[in-house]
């Protein structure tokens, strides 16, 4: 009885210490979806995951914080998930670590060029998970997690490139929050010559940190200062955190960077977001890029999130599952006549679009659904109505300014003239009226005076007669 008691108690102190253990040994130890890794100071944890809606769950290899498993910072398996519990992680005998499942080998981390019995695979304190060759007193990393990032940059992991081995580091985002495929429109990337941050959505620029100055950035409010590192072998960009900051007490005290699947960048940490939530279409503060677009997109035009009901019952749907929130809005804008999209997909894992056209009727309760939609957009119809109203009123405008100008003209040179016969004494007292007061249009000019002095001062005397043009009279 003493000796099942012993046995009982020694199986359950062996379970209590494989579940905190954080390490893989070569040649038996396994990991399934019944245990875990768990880091020294019980940081972050590797092992299965379910992730996905309720109708589409499926496994993965992950690795979370302790206790937090709703986003896995890094995922072994994220384009091929498994339908089941049956994945397995292995270091074998021959020293070959791999992911294997009741279908076969899924994911080959490592396969060693010759056989070797000191291997073992490690999950740290800083969320690296590290296969390491301790043969002849040495410790070679083999192959690190942080050298094939998903979607999250941690202190110590790198941005940028190897240029002896070709491998890249950078960040892809999500399809969806329910959808961890490396077929995201997001991606994460330094680029060491601007030596910058950049956003990219399906290749094209989205959003610049600015340039690299003093460990800081133009575009980021972050006061922990990052390492730039550039030379013959790499280019790369990194930040670190303090040592003591990795205790039991405050096992999150560090930054961390997470891309979401609508393009954002955001600081755990400081809780600062970068990237989508500032970049709306036309707008190139921030460090946004504006979109590119057709001609009815202007300066005016921008992407914001609204509550209420589309008056035009009007839509369509694309249900095509490789298509996020961020390719439907993208679609959207190069749309003329789209008004909005949804800010969820049509299946429930979120992918797929819904278009609408027409206005938008504001909920002034705040309780409708909610809708990415183009403000300070004219519809093709208004804007074919303001042609037709706004031409020939521009027309009839211009033509009675070009006939006011030419009535004030003809009234100041009138007023001219009607001033000079009233002021002058004979056809002599100006340049005017040279040449016998001819003017080169061989008109006689005489002054008021001369005329007062021929006529006696128009008086009747002298008048010979009354016409259709006023009164004649005889000049003496």
């Amino acid at each position: 009885m003493a000796r099942r008691i012993y046995l009982f108690l020694l199986v359950c102190f062996c379970a209590s210490h494989a579940l905190a253990a954080d390490t893989l040994y070569q040649g038996g130890d396994s990991l399934n979806s019944s245990n875990t890794l768990v880091s020294k100071n019980k940081i972050f944890i590797l092992g299965f995951v379910r992730i996905g809606s309720v109708e589409s769950s499926a496994s993965y290899l992950g690795i979370w914080y302790y206790n937090e498993t709703s986003h896995p910072f890094w995922l072994a398996n994220r384009d091929k998930p498994i339908a089941d519990n049956s994945g397995v992680l292995a270091l074998d005998g021959s020293g070959n670590m791999k992911l294997t499942y009741s279908g076969g080998d899924l994911v080959d981390f490592y396969s060693s060029p010759s056989s070797t019995t000191n291997l073992t695979a490690v999950l740290e304190d800083s969320g690296n998970f590290v296969l390491r060759d301790k043969n002849s007193g040495g410790q070679q990393d083999l192959w690190r997690s942080f050298d094939d990032p998903t979607d999250t940059f941690l202190p110590g992991m790198k941005l940028g490139i190897n240029h002896t081995s070709g491998q890249t580091w950078s960040l892809m985002s999500w399809l969806s929050d329910v959808v961890p495929t490396p077929a995201g429109p997001f991606t994460f990337e330094w680029d060491p010559k601007g030596k910058e941050l950049v956003i990219k959505r399906r290749d094209v620029i989205y959003w610049t940190s600015g340039h690299l100055t003093n460990s800081t950035f133009e575009n980021i409010d972050r006061n922990t200062g990052f390492l730039s590192v550039s030379n013959a072998d790499e280019d790369y960009i990194m930040f670190t955190v303090s040592s003591n900051q990795f205790t039991p007490q405050y096992p999150r005290n560090f930054s961390r960077w997470q891309m979401k699947y609508d393009g954002n960048i955001v600081d755990d940490f400081t809780k600062q977001a970068y990237g989508a939530t500032s970049c709306k279409g036309n707008n190139a503060d921030a460090g946004c890029e504006k979109w590119s677009g057709p001609a009815c997109r202007s300066s005016m035009n921008s992407f914001e999130m609204r509550r209420g009901s589309f008056d035009n019952t009007v839509f369509s749907m694309d249900n095509n599952s490789s298509l996020s929130i961020s390719d439907c809005m993208d679609i959207c804008w190069k749309n003329c006549s789209c008004s909005g999209v949804t800010t969820t997909g049509n299946s429930d894992n979120n992918t797929g679009c819904t278009f609408f056209y027409g206005n938008l009727t504001p909920d002034p309760n705040g309780s409708a659904d909610q809708y990415y939609v183009i403000v300070g957009q004219v519809s093709s119809g208004k804007r074919y109505w303001l042609l037709i109203i706004l031409a020939p009123v521009g027309f009839v405008s211009m033509m009675g300014l070009a006939g006011v100008l030419w009535y004030l003209r003809r009234r100041r040179h009138r007023e001219k003239y009607l001033n000079e016969l009233l002021t002058l004494d004979s056809t002599n007292d100006t340049p005017e009226l040279e040449n016998d007061g001819n003017k080169g249009h061989n008109l006689k000019v005489y002054s008021a005076a001369t005329i007062m002095a021929a006529t006696n001062s128009f008086s009747a005397d002298n008048k010979l007669g009354q016409g259709g043009f006023g009164p004649v009279y005889k000049v003496v």
